[in-house]
């Protein structure tokens, strides 16, 4: 009871204080109210200043409008002492003239001496009066030059003076009449914002007088009425938190303002082992010091108390049993209200058992690499350990505590997923707050952070008051997927998007077209001409390289800032769908021109010469175009279309673009058909060879035959070899067809050696196909076939195109084996490849055949009259024999004799016929030596 009564005693100290305060409350009144009214004073004396400086005002406003009106009527009077035209001006008008001439300056002057004075206390703000202003000093300016030269005294005055000078007058006149309407205009207008701020003026003192009599006077005097109700209450609280304090678990001690003790609670004792008498009149220090297990937190803990400031720390002591524990040491001050320091107060929070669960709680969270977070909804503090600050890369006191800037720290694409799972959770606490969101790192990148967690605290009516959970680094997995999900849609050679990714885009656009029929788009399939040249001439290295270096290209070629596209106003997205086939996408044409100018783009800027790996590649593209006036629905049948198109762009000559027609699709049906008729052609022995006969020039001397394929069809009849040797070559049978040629044409010509002895062929030539020149064994081939027919090597002459003859060095090497074997070999089709007469000295042929279109224009043009002509003459200089295609006339075959060919073969000598018809062909010729 001895404690009960100290502290009662405290609280009639502190009341008899606080009363002695409220009876002089009266005195803080009168101040305020004696404020109160010396501002109203200063506020009336501010008033009459500011009226006396208005009437100043006032007073020269009025005086400029008077000597305006002065102005005016001197102006008139100029106006009438002026003689008509027909007089001369006397001396008695010249003298009023003077004397109102020199009224008018004068005045005019005082008019400038008050617009000063004006100006430098209350300046004109209207602009229609200021520009009148400057419209008279201007008008004023042109007038005294007549004036003066009017009243000169004995001057003869000419009318034509007396007229400027009257029409300056007028518009003298007329300038002062606007001013002085501007002016009262003016004036009146200042006299109403004069009397408005009287008003506003008045207005503002009684409202400020009102405001301040209800918000200073009336409010102090009933706060020392209730005053003395709040000092009683208090004495109330006061006995009810002693009597808390004496029975909380906290240890709880109250110091004088020497730190001294005056009362302990029984926890304090049980903590620390000092009674309520043993602590009292001791130093809290002391009494502290003497349990501290942590020399440095107390150290810390006693030069905060010296310094006068609360802290709040955990600290380690040694407990009465002397077992080591944790404690919450929360030291404040007792601040009187003149801001000394009467005492202080100690709450000691038992933390052992808490501490220990921590511990184990972060060993485990430690262990696991996971940071802590918690979110308090009240205050919307924000508090995290330190994993999760590593996780993020901030250095301490980087980050504000607060939810704005965990905000902030939140990928803005993830702040509403965010925001939607925390408001889920608040909602049905059983769905957990649980999400990968990504966060800003402290190097500005973002990091991918799985957040786990649920609400922590609630009222007693269940709102949730905080929410706690664990935070882990995902970034790695998240980075594996997004390099997964990027793999499973981009081409791992090119980068570009692979067949997946534009399925899916093509599949967009045909939706986006159902549902805006407007919209159009195209799709531009492109297939590289020859690529499988490059890859078995110079390897696949390098054809891998030159695949980059297209998609690097296209890339260029298509991105937005590229001057190609740069007045394009639609996407353009290319990928790479498989082997050399590229796909470009494009996405919101306005019509099919725009496909069309894109896809003529893209053959010329594919179409340059490519530096790969030391070689010099040039490979052109064949584009086959579907836009989505023909689309079909689905994006699988797109691409089919687009292909159909590439393979009518190859079959036309390549190098060229060509726009989907659905007639394509039965074209493709047939070719299909034709393609499945053409593998079973030679089991079922559709095919057949035939031939033409050679001669010599000039004259009919047979020289030779040349075999030629044939395939007639059960059903389709005749089928052109313009539509089964491309066929056969794209679909890989053109080697097994050039072999039976090759033994069928070989077998033929012994046959003819036996039924016409010297009358018969001295050889047979045999066209080889890219697919044969590359087969391992076509040297053994062609040597199996000679043998078989007992044929001599001299007597096979094995044609290849210009382009395979000039290729890498697998088919020069077996052109030179066939060579070696005295195998005869002619360049086919010569001038519309890639060889020139320059090189021609490099390719191991013993002839060349002049192709039948130089020949057909040999009578029409000039230019390929002497290119024949050139190319005969360096074939007779390389001693290289020449053959003449496509002979249909007899002055063609005259024309290639003049110029020096040895041999023709054509129409106009003979068409291909079957063997027996051959034979009676050379029985039946004329026996002469030469036709003319």
């Amino acid at each position: 009871m001895n404690t009960l009564t100290r502290i009662a005693v405290r609280v009639r100290e502190s009341l008899g204080h606080l009363l002695v305060g409220g009876r002089h409350a009266h005195i803080r009144v009168r101040v305020a109210m004696y404020g109160v009214l010396l501002l109203l004073l200063l506020l009336g004396m501010f008033r009459a200043v500011l009226s006396l400086q208005w009437q100043a005002d006032r007073q020269v406003d009025l005086q400029l409008l008077q000597t305006v009106a002065e102005q005016r009527v001197l102006v008139g009077r100029l106006s009438l002492l002026l003689p008509d035209g027909s007089h001369e001006v006397s001396e008695g008008q010249r003298q009023d003239l003077r004397l109102s001439s020199a009224r008018l300056r004068n005045e005019t002057e005082v008019a400038e001496a008050l617009l000063q004075t004006q100006t430098a206390t209350a300046p004109l703000e209207s602009a229609e009066v200021l520009a009148a202003f400057r419209e008279w000093a201007s008008v004023r300016r042109a007038l005294w030059v007549p004036l003066d030269a009017v009243q000169i005294p004995g001057a003869s005055v000419q009318t034509v003076e007396v007229a400027e000078l009257r029409q300056a007058l007028q518009r003298a006149e007329s300038a002062l009449y606007g001013l002085a309407r501007e002016l009262t205009a003016e004036t009146a207008q200042r006299s109403r914002r004069l009397i408005g701020t009287v008003w506003a003026i008045a207005t503002g003192i009684l409202i400020l007088a009102l405001t301040l009599a209800m918000l200073v006077v009336e409010p102090t005097a009933r706060a020392v009425r209730r005053q003395y109700q709040e000092l009683t209450r208090q004495a109330e609280r006061l006995k009810r938190m002693a009597t808390v304090a004496e029975i909380s678990s906290n240890a709880i001690a109250i110091t004088d303002a020497g730190l001294r003790v005056v009362w302990v609670n029984q926890a304090f004792s049980a903590l620390t082992g000092h009674s309520d008498e043993q602590a009292c009149g001791r130093r809290i220090g002391t009494l502290l010091k003497g349990r501290s297990a942590d020399p440095t937190h107390f150290t810390e803990f006693t030069e905060s108390l010296i310094r006068g400031r609360g802290i709040k720390r955990e600290v380690r002591i040694v407990t009465k049993k002397g077992e080591l524990g944790w404690v919450l040491l929360d030291m404040q001050p007792i601040s009187e209200p003149d801001g000394a320091v009467s005492g202080w107060v100690m709450v000691a929070t038992d933390l052992s058992e808490v501490r220990s669960q921590q511990e184990i709680l972060s060993l485990a969270v430690s262990g696991a690499g996971l940071g802590i977070w918690h979110w308090d909804l009240v205050d919307q503090s924000v508090g995290w350990n330190r994993r999760m600050q590593q996780i993020l890369g901030y250095p301490d006191g980087v980050l504000v505590p607060h939810a704005s800037t965990w905000r902030s720290l939140i990928h803005p694409e993830d702040l509403s997923a965010w925001e939607q799972s925390v408001r889920m959770h608040l909602q049905d606490e059983s769905r957990e707050h649980r999400l990968s969101v990504r966060l800003r790192h402290y190097s500005g990148r973002w990091v991918w952070i799985l957040f786990a967690g649920r609400a922590a605290d609630r009222t007693v009516q269940g709102r949730v008051l905080r929410i706690a959970g664990v935070a882990m680094d995902v970034n790695a997995q998240k980075a594996l997927e997004q390099q997964l999900r990027t793999a499973a849609r981009t081409d791992d050679l090119t980068a570009l998007p692979n067949r997946t990714e534009m399925v899916e885009m093509i599949r967009a656009a045909i939706e986006r077209r159902r549902q805006e029929p407007g919209y159009h788009f195209a799709v531009l399939f492109m297939d590289f001409d020859r690529f499988k040249q490059v890859n078995d001439t110079l390897g696949h290295t390098v054809g891998d390289a030159l695949l980059r270096q297209i998609a690097r290209r296209l890339e260029e070629s298509l991105r937005p800032g590229d001057a190609f596209v740069q007045a394009d106003d639609f996407e353009k997205v290319a990928a790479r769908i498989g082997g050399d086939e590229f796909v470009v996408l494009l996405d919101d044409i306005r019509g099919d021109l725009d496909a069309i100018h894109v896809a003529g783009r893209l053959l010329d800027v594919l179409a340059v010469p490519y530096q790969v790996e030391g070689h010099r590649v040039t490979s052109t593209v064949s584009i086959g175009i579907v836009t989505s006036l023909h689309a079909q629905a689905d994006a699988d049948s797109v691409l089919r279309d687009a292909d159909i198109a590439m393979y009518e762009a190859k079959r036309t000559g390549r190098a060229r673009y060509v726009v989907f027609d659905p007639a394509m699709r039965s074209e493709l049906s047939d070719s299909v058909a034709l393609e499945n008729d053409l593998r079973e052609a030679l089991g079922k022995h559709e095919m057949s060879v035939v031939y033409q006969p050679l001669v010599r020039l000039p004259g009919y001397e047979l020289a030779g035959m040349e075999a030629l394929v044939r395939w007639r069809h059960p059903v389709r009849g005749p089928v052109s070899p313009v539509d089964f040797i491309p066929l056969a070559e794209s679909c890989g049978l053109i080697a097994a067809l050039g072999q039976f040629v090759l033994e069928e044409s070989c077998l033929a010509f012994e046959k003819l050696q036996r039924v016409l002895g010297p009358e018969a062929p001295p050889s047979v030539s045999v066209n080889l196909s890219r697919a044969q020149l590359r087969e391992p064994g076509l040297v053994e081939l062609v040597r199996d076939a000679l043998r078989n027919a007992h044929m001599e090597p001299h007597q096979l002459v094995l044609e290849v195109t210009e382009s395979l003859a000039a290729q890498d060095a697998l088919v020069q090497s077996t052109l030179q084996a066939l060579r070696a074997m005295g195998v005869a070999l002619s360049l086919d089709d010569f001038g519309t490849g890639y060889s020139s007469l320059a090189c021609l000295h490099e390719l191991p042929v013993h002839s060349i055949k002049i192709d039948r279109s130089f020949v057909s224009l040999l009578d029409q043009s000039e230019y390929h009259r002497v290119l024949i002509e050139a190319t005969l003459k360096v074939a007779a200089t390389l001693q290289l024999g020449t053959v003449a295609e496509g002979i249909e006339t007899e002055a063609q075959a005259r024309q290639m004799a003049d110029l020096g060919c040895e041999k023709a073969q054509g129409y106009w000598i003979a068409r291909p016929m079957p063997l027996n018809e051959l034979v009676s062909w050379i029985q039946g010729r004329p026996k002469q030596e030469h036709l003319w």
